[in-house]
């Protein structure tokens, strides 16, 4: 690697250090205090000092992993606001000119910071969807009034069919927590055969999920059957039932926290829960092509901002500046709306396609204009 490229390379990377940091920051800072009054909440208690400390480190504890989830939706913008700095100074102090008089073409300067920014945005992006964010889910699922509480919040299921037609509800679910796997207070099945016709009453005291066997693991279990009046009535009564074989898993449960939920799982997760065919498909294909045109559209954002930065002219900065945040903005907000517009189809045949289209189009109109723009450069 040529001296160069280190230089530009060691700025980019300081550069992009102090803008995640910056960011995030910010981030964080508007988030509280928007939500100042949840998360200060301390029970009704005085406050002494240890309540105070606490709360410190309740808020601590909360934001240091929302973190992880803030960055996915700035991933884009810290490259972008790395590389405008770097470059822009490089025009900034002569040094690009410099570098013009001894030969050095425009595009070549730049290389190390598109390829920083390629490798950054291909390899942690990912890292923190597919890895990291999916072993937080239950500290991300927390509301900002949920900080200081022991439990995470808790919800009733009420008549959710499973493949085998029957009705599943639940007095009360309690998520994956640190104190042990998802659980259900007073189970309640309505079997049914394929005429949606009753056929048998599952009740349970509790319910355990049993990952491993993909079953629901019963307290008190009973099953009843159920047969039409016009039918003798069933020579066997209640058997004992010690767990319950379904396809309603814990993930999806809890697409009834809402849609957020589903940014939080997995490429592998959202697949199972399409082959289901049964809850959120339109929401679960928006957020699966969405992550992977998403690290597209980052480096499409940052080829847009190495196009307009990169000048042989230091007067000119400003108004590069300009233009840089003119087309990053028109080009994250047709992320942002196409993302939106994928959740209504105009037509109920186009529920597959639709969300690929309407997610996919920032890159199909802002890359060729993103090459057309560094093709223009003037070396």
């Amino acid at each position: 690697m040529r001296i160069i490229d280190r230089y530009v390379l060691g700025m980019f990377v300081k550069n992009y250090l102090i803008s995640f940091m910056v960011l995030i920051g910010m981030y964080i800072a508007l988030d509280m205090v928007f939500n100042f009054g949840n998360l200060t909440q301390s029970r009704g208690q005085s406050l002494t000092g240890f309540s105070i400390f606490r709360i410190i480190y309740d808020i601590c504890d909360f934001y240091f992993y929302q973190a992880f989830f803030f960055f996915v939706q700035l991933s884009g913008v810290i490259a972008v606001v790395a590389a405008a700095f770097t470059l822009m100074r490089l025009s900034r102090f002569n040094e690009t000119t410099a570098l013009l008089a001894a030969g050095t073409p425009m595009l070549r300067i730049a290389a190390s910071v598109v390829l920083a920014g390629v490798v950054l945005n291909l390899l942690l992006l990912p890292i923190d969807q597919e890895v990291l964010i999916p072993r937080m889910i239950p500290k991300l699922i927390r509301e900002h009034n949920d900080v200081h509480r022991g439990s995470l919040k808790t919800f009733p299921v009420q008549m959710m069919t499973d493949s085998k037609h029957g009705l599943f509800n639940a007095g009360m679910y309690y998520p994956l927590s640190a104190d042990g796997p998802p659980h259900i207070a007073c189970l309640d099945v309505i079997q049914r055969d394929a005429q949606l016709h009753p056929t048998a009453h599952l009740y349970a005291d509790s319910a355990v999920w049993d990952k491993a066997a993909n079953r629901w693991d019963l307290k008190n279990g009973q099953l009843s059957p159920i047969t039409p009046p016009d039918r003798p009535a069933p020579t066997q009564g209640l058997v004992n039932a010690s767990y319950y074989q379904s396809d309603i898993t814990p993930d999806e449960i809890a697409l009834n926290l809402g849609k957020d939920y589903i940014q939080l799982l997995p490429v592998s997760k959202i697949n199972q829960l399409l082959d289901l065919k049964r809850y959120g498909t339109l929401d679960l294909l928006r957020v699966k092509h969405l992550r992977f045109a998403q690290p597209l559209a980052n480096v499409i954002l940052l080829l847009l901002a190495i196009s307009t930065v990169l000048t042989r002219t230091p007067g000119t900065l400003k108004t590069a500046a300009v233009r840089c945040m003119t087309l990053t903005g028109l080009c994250m907000g047709s992320v942002f709306i196409g993302y939106q517009m994928a959740a209504s189809p105009p037509s109920p045949d186009l529920i597959n396609l639709w969300p690929a289209l309407m997610t996919w189009m920032p890159v199909f109109i802002f890359g060729p204009l993103a090459v057309y723009l560094l093709d223009r450069i003037k070396t």
